[in-house]
């Protein structure tokens, strides 16, 4: 079961905002007591089982925005039955809350449910949601710390000196076992095995399932576009049959040069000449495709310069390079069927003896092996010594070059086979055979039309933005000048670097959305596919790398002309935001904020400029902070249900609880006693 959320808004009474604030200080603000936050007895949090997290926030007053209150949880179950808990346990706290709101109800706490009706109509839910331990509830957390605390204070009574050690970790891990279970009936939960989402169970169905309708709406793409040329399937399977026509002249002459330097090849390869050469020209592309992709790769020395002018001609390079092999595997296929075919004709004659095959193919054998030892031997070397830029492009080449080899070797051995063992097919099995391996190289072709063409306007849509982010630079001033105010606001929200939250911080964040009608759908478009993403890909403790996120969620409020965003992560505020600018993360960073603005002393500030959407902009390090710290609304009060665990202790403490009664290898049992 995945954690719930609410993010209720209202509207506040511009003359009473102060007052809310000063309510909510006194009397809402947990107090640190040790590592633990006690909550101030008119609003228990602690009392709700279910809740994760939860925080008020008030927005100011603000040009054409009037003030308003945020309430956001975090929690296990309905919306209902977190509601209900919540007003039964701080009815009078709540209402002296709300009651600074304008459409508050006059009843109060009379009427408990016209309260909750009222916070229920406010909720504006989230466009995006991100959870960094999705399945798991606030009881199952608290108890696996638990267990895992237990745990860790059996072995150091246990690991005392003059103790006796088992001989093997199999008996450790069985004592520790015993430990857990021996007459404690409240840690038989711990046996069962822990509750996981369907989207993580069916992570890899989910993606194979992505993967298969993106091919088929790129292969429909390519129908169609196909249609406009009057490209249909027969017309393609002719262009198919032509290129393999051509492709083999191309692969005769440079077969012919080569059996013209070195005649002795032409007595020991009995490959048809056909197939031989179309394997001889593919490959020669491949290698021309592989080269350019590692020149675009090595175009600049700085990992985070991903310039968009080799980035799209790179992706465009390795998919046609996977289309080169699949048509390869394809040749060699309906090499094989002529061969079997050839065989039939012939009456199934054998045209060479049993250890003529078998010698050819033992040299095949021993090319592999030597290719294989190759290429372990690259792979491990720098492992041992990092290389230098171009020293580590060309080991790259040579790895790509010897898998490739082994594909084609493979290939070789496989048509000397066919063509000299006594297996035949009819020419109607073979038929039925060519077309189902021209249909399957039709539809590729038709999928590599389609992903060019969606590669075509991208393009323009990519020109379209950058054209956005040029008239930017002339409508909003740089951010790297609110570098200056960063130091005021940084002491201004000050409480949450060393305030009750110092294991795990929240942050509060408002910025309007950038005027226009792309702007507003491409951050509508960017929360969708990252809530996408967050549900069914990044669903193990990370958020585009950031394993520092509890959780977080963003919503567009003020009909799309605001973007909230609201974090529990853990950690310093600083060092936090160093994971956005260094890790995979930074291309959702830019794709959502950079169609935002702040406001400061009535100018307005973007965000640091970006190129194409996706490059540049967080990673200006200074100017984003900056940015950020204007962007910030002071979290008035906050409450953790596990104030100082991580993500990572509770992932950790997870997989604890799952591998202790689970049959383990010694290897196993070693790595979860490491991890403790």
């Amino acid at each position: 079961m995945n954690p719930n959320y609410t993010t209720i808004i209202t509207p506040l009474d511009p003359g009473r905002v102060d007052a809310c604030r000063k309510y909510l200080r006194d009397n809402a603000e947990p107090r640190l007591a040790g590592d633990l936050i006690e909550c101030q007895p008119l609003f228990r949090f602690d009392k709700i089982a279910g809740l994760h997290f939860c925080s008020f926030v008030i927005l100011d007053e603000e040009g054409e925005f009037a003030p308003s209150l945020v309430f956001e949880a975090t929690f296990d179950g309905s919306r209902e039955d977190f509601l209900d808990e919540l007003l039964e346990i701080a009815p009078e706290g709540m209402h002296e809350v709300y009651r600074h709101c304008t459409d508050y109800p006059f009843s109060g706490p009379a009427a408990p449910q016209l309260i909750e009706e009222y916070l229920a109509n406010h909720d504006v839910g989230a466009n995006t949601f991100f959870s960094g331990n999705p399945g798991r509830t606030v009881g199952q957390i608290l108890g696996e710390n638990l267990l895992r605390r237990d745990i860790l204070t059996f072995l150091s009574k246990r690991c005392q000196p003059g103790n006796a050690i088992p001989a093997r970790p199999a008996g450790f891990l069985d004592e520790v076992r015993r430990h857990v279970i021996r007459g404690r009936d409240d840690n038989r939960w711990a046996e069962q095995a822990a509750p996981v989402p369907w989207e993580i169970r069916q992570r890899s169905g989910i993606v194979a399932a992505a993967i298969i309708a993106a091919f088929v709406a790129v292969c429909a793409t390519g129908i169609a576009v196909g249609a406009l040329f009057g490209w249909g399937p027969f017309v393609l399977y002719g262009h198919i049959v032509r290129a393999f026509e051509q492709v083999s002249h191309i692969g005769a002459s440079i077969s012919n040069f080569m059996v013209s330097r070195f005649p002795w090849i032409a007595s020991h390869i009995t490959i048809e000449p056909a197939i031989l050469h179309i394997l001889i020209a593919l490959t020669g592309v491949w290698l021309i495709v592989r080269v350019f992709e590692l020149f675009l790769t090595s175009w600049t020395k700085n990992p985070h310069d991903q310039l968009f002018i080799n980035r799209f001609p790179l992706q465009i390079a390795v998919i046609v390079r996977y289309a080169l092999i699949v048509f390869l595997v394809g040749s060699v296929v309906l090499a094989i069927i002529s061969g079997m075919t050839a065989a039939r004709s012939a009456g199934n004659a054998v045209q060479y003896g049993f250890w003529s095959i078998v010698w050819r193919l033992i040299v095949v054998g021993l090319i592999l092996a030597v290719l294989n030892y190759s290429a372990t031997s690259l792979k491990l070397a720098v492992q041992i010594r990092p290389y230098s830029a171009v020293r580590e492009n060309v080991r790259r080449l040579l790895l790509d070059l010897l898998t490739f080899a082994m594909v084609v070797v493979t290939a070789i051995g496989v048509l000397l086979v066919a063509r000299h063992i006594p297996f035949a097919v009819s020419e109607q099995i073979a038929t039925i055979a060519r077309s189902i391996v021209f249909a399957i190289l039709v539809t590729v072709a038709y999928g590599l039309i389609g992903i060019l063409a969606f590669y075509a306007i991208g393009l323009l849509i990519f020109g379209l933005i950058r054209a956005l982010e040029v008239s930017d630079k002339r409508n909003f001033s740089e951010p790297a000048e609110l570098i200056a105010r960063a130091r005021e606001n940084a002491r201004k929200y000050a409480r949450e670097e060393g305030g009750i939250n110092r294991y795990q911080n929240h942050l509060a964040s408002i910025t309007t959305v950038k005027p226009g009608f792309i702007r507003c759908w491409l951050l509508r478009l960017a929360l969708f596919v990252i809530n996408l993403l967050s549900r069914f890909w990044f669903n193990r403790g990370e958020l585009g790398g950031i394993p520092t996120i509890l959780s977080a969620r963003w919503v567009m409020i003020d009909g799309g002309k605001r973007l909230l965003f609201l974090d529990n992560y853990g950690g310093a505020w600083e060092s936090y935001l160093n994971e956005f600018i260094d890790l995979a993360a930074v291309k959702g960073l830019n794709a959502i904020w950079s169609n935002t603005f702040v406001s400061a002393d009535g100018k307005s500030y973007g965000f640091p400029a970006s190129k194409f959407l996706f490059w540049k902009g967080a990673q200006a390090e200074q100017p984003f902070k900056a940015y950020v710290r204007q962007s910030q609304v002071e979290t008035i009060a906050w409450y953790s249900a596990y104030p100082t665990l991580s993500v990572i202790n509770i992932n950790a403490s997870t997989e604890l609880r799952q591998s202790l009664f689970e049959p383990l290898s010694d290897g196993d049992i070693d790595a979860i006693f490491r991890s403790l």
